[in-house]
């Protein structure tokens, strides 16, 4: 922070910018230094500059809890240049600020918003119908927010979203079992869902690095895919393509199967690219449109919602095929960590939390298995027991 010094009369100023919102006018405040030395001046206001900066806040009067919000997503928007969050993420952050935020707490003055107003808006959402895991993330929205405007902007001196317990998100229990997955298989013989839905319910990849999956990255021979991108698709920016969720590239094993119906696919592709010669708008897709482009993903979710909801799992979503591949891998006895490699998780921990109901199947099963085997053996060895005790009796 910079202050400009002046003089008047004998007495030292110092004038210094305050913090203000993206478009706003500029807003200034004169410190009064006193009638010192200019070396003794330059001093003092170093001082004062060093207090302001480790204690920055000036409340910006009349400031909404809107115009703030609209100021941050307005500062987290992507662009050509720079991207702080993924297009999609913007998306979702403006839909909740549009849909959630502003109708409810829009109109606060930002020093007048309290932990009870927010409190009140999560009793509304609930009433409104919305689930507990969509409550969370506007609440992690607005925090996020907030804490743009105390640390960045300097606008607010507390979070209030931090004093506010966060609702608590919904777990989703699938009950979708091998035979639910080989019913939608079968629905998508034929169709060009096909080869998508198999792949996906054989390596549990994720919707966009489906659409985003080069034949460069399948390797028939060592029997596994590479996963490097993924396809985005949205409204400001259309399809891109961009890198996994998790950050990390990773290689996942598929079975031989796989390979062989893999093989089969890349031969009717490349019928169909030179069936269309130039009108084939090749991208070494393994997943494409007819004519070669990105399939876009909620062409491809509605296709599949469709599907679903003719066998009679309206409901089902393409992700839940991925779900359903965690959770037959789990109960099969595949440890965590290798669970969680294969779904490309953060870490094991996320696939935990993810599947703690698959776990506790796992877990009750084997206790099952462990009481049949010793009760079993007691049984027995009571038999045995009792024999020799006869024979004992008999000699």
């Amino acid at each position: 922070m910079k202050g400009y010094l002046h003089k008047i009369g004998k007495v030292w100023y110092t004038t210094v910018d305050l913090p203000r919102l993206p478009g706003e006018k500029r807003r200034q405040k004169e410190i009064k230094l006193g009638a010192l030395s200019k070396s003794d001046a330059q001093a003092k206001e170093r001082d004062v500059l060093r207090g302001i900066e480790n204690h920055p806040v000036f409340e910006v009067a009349n400031v909404t809890v809107e115009q703030l919000l609209r100021s941050w997503l307005s500062h987290m928007a992507p662009t050509a240049t720079s991207q702080p969050i993924s297009p999609k993420t913007h998306e979702r952050y403006a839909s909740i600020v549009r849909n959630q935020l502003i109708p409810n707490l829009g109109r606060f003055p930002l020093a007048k918003l309290n932990p009870r107003s927010i409190t009140e808006m999560q009793t509304n959402l609930r009433q409104q119908g919305l689930s507990g895991t969509t409550c969370l993330h506007v609440h992690r929205v607005l925090h996020t927010a907030l804490n743009f405007g105390v640390k960045t902007l300097r606008v607010v001196k507390a979070n209030a979203a931090s004093e506010v317990r966060p609702p608590k998100p919904c777990i989703r229990r699938l009950h979708v079992d091998e035979k639910g997955v080989v019913i939608l298989l079968e629905a998508t013989t034929g169709t060009r869902l096909e080869m998508p839905v198999v792949l996906a319910a054989m390596t549990g990849v994720r919707r966009g690095e489906l659409l985003a999956l080069r034949w460069q990255d399948v390797d028939l021979e060592r029997k596994r895919l590479v996963v490097s991108e993924s396809l985005e698709e949205t409204k400001d920016f259309g399809l891109r393509f961009k890198g996994p969720k998790s950050g990390r590239v990773r290689v996942v094993p598929i079975a031989d199967a796989l390979v062989d119906a893999l093989g089969d696919y890349k031969v009717k592709q490349n019928a169909e690219r030179l069936r269309l010669g130039p009108a084939y708008a090749d991208q070494g897709l393994v997943f494409c449109n007819e004519d070669g482009s990105p399939w876009p993903p909620d062409t491809l979710t509605k296709q599949f919602a469709s599907v679903a909801k003719r066998v009679g799992m309206k409901g089902f979503r393409l992700h839940d095929v991925r779900h359903c591949f965690a959770s037959i891998s789990l109960k099969q006895g595949t440890s965590v960590k290798e669970v969680s490699e294969l779904l490309g998780h953060s870490s094991p921990l996320v696939t935990l939390s993810t599947y703690a109901h698959t776990m506790e199947g796992v877990a009750r099963e084997a206790v099952n298995r462990l009481a049949d085997s010793l009760l079993s053996n007691r049984a027995h060895d009571g038999a045995s027991v009792r024999k020799c005790e006869k024979l004992a009796v008999a000699t």
